[in-house]
């Protein structure tokens, strides 16, 4: 089966390395600058092609990996090729975002060709290190039955996790991805302002919470979000709280309503599970409190 890619990126250059280095036929990329284009030819040992006919002609399946506007554009300029030169489209088309379903290559499933989006729940970088994470990244499938049956093929043959999931849930399902990875940074950097006001250096404060987030990865891994929760909350010390907000507000005011947030959303997910009803009354009535300066 033969992989073209439509998008030389990131992402587009580091699925082509993972199917290559799973000993699939990578026929090539066609992208917005013939530049691209060779430098994702010249990394993945496949061709660059000036035209989306030419990439067509030499593909069995074809992914989409370009920016999420950009992919009407191009269910447009594919749609009106097929009808042009192909009577009997048998390419099968994938896109790979994923905030989007299949449904956005409506002028291509027109034209009678199998559709549907490959989403890898991962964060592209450099495409080398970017294809080496791909060995364990999870894949979300939907789309047309040709289209799931041609990329679950695939990735059977690359050694990929994968799982279905309905077109009209994909909003969700991305937010979910970007409440786990955008906003995880966000959460980060809202800690490292902590850090800084105590005075600890920038370039060093990374390095020394590094080991403390693995070590909360690894328990989330063994035990499961609940049972690796640590900290006040979790043992009900509404003084250690109180101490925090009265810190927070003298200190660093802007990030008290955050805090708060954050508590708030621990002891609703602790509820009943580690928390008892008379421990967690405790714990909001201090988080209501108005003042903490």
């Amino acid at each position: 089966m033969r992989i073209g890619f439509i998008g030389a990126g990131k992402v587009g250059r580091a699925l082509g390395l993972y199917f290559k280095s799973h000993e699939l036929d990578i026929s090539g990329y066609y992208s917005r600058t013939l530049e691209s284009s060779k430098e994702a030819a010249i990394l993945t040992g496949s061709r660059e092609h000036m035209t989306l006919k030419a990439l067509a002609e030499s593909s069995d399946v074809i992914f989409i990996a370009v920016p999420d506007q950009a992919i009407k554009e191009i269910d447009c300029e594919a749609a009106a090729m097929i009808h042009e030169y192909f009577i009997d489209c048998k390419i099968t088309w994938i896109h790979v975002s994923g905030a989007h379903s299949s449904d956005c290559l409506a002028e291509i499933k027109t034209a009678c060709c199998a559709v549907g989006s490959m989403h890898p729940l991962q964060s592209f970088g450099e495409p080398v290190s970017s294809a080496a994470r791909l060995s364990r990244t999870w894949f979300t499938l939907e789309g047309t039955e040709r289209a799931v049956q041609t990329v679950k093929t695939l990735l059977n043959k690359a050694d990929g996790n994968y799982s279905l999931i309905k077109a009209e849930n994909k909003p969700l399902y991305h937010a979910g991805a970007c409440v786990v990875s955008n906003f995880l940074v966000t959460l980060l950097e809202s800690g490292i302002q902590y850090f800084e006001a105590v005075g600890m250096e920038r370039e060093h404060i990374f390095k020394a919470i590094e080991p403390l987030i693995e070590a909360t990865l690894y328990n989330i891994s063994k035990k499961g979000t609940i049972d690796a929760l640590t900290g006040p909350i979790v043992r009900g010390d509404i003084n250690t709280i109180g101490i925090h907000l009265q810190a927070l507000g003298e200190r660093l005011p802007s990030e008290l309503d955050f805090y708060k947030t954050m508590a708030l959303k621990t002891v609703l997910i602790l509820e009943d599970k580690r928390l008892t009803q008379e421990q967690v009354k405790k714990i909001l009535r201090i988080l209501e409190e108005k003042n903490h300066v």
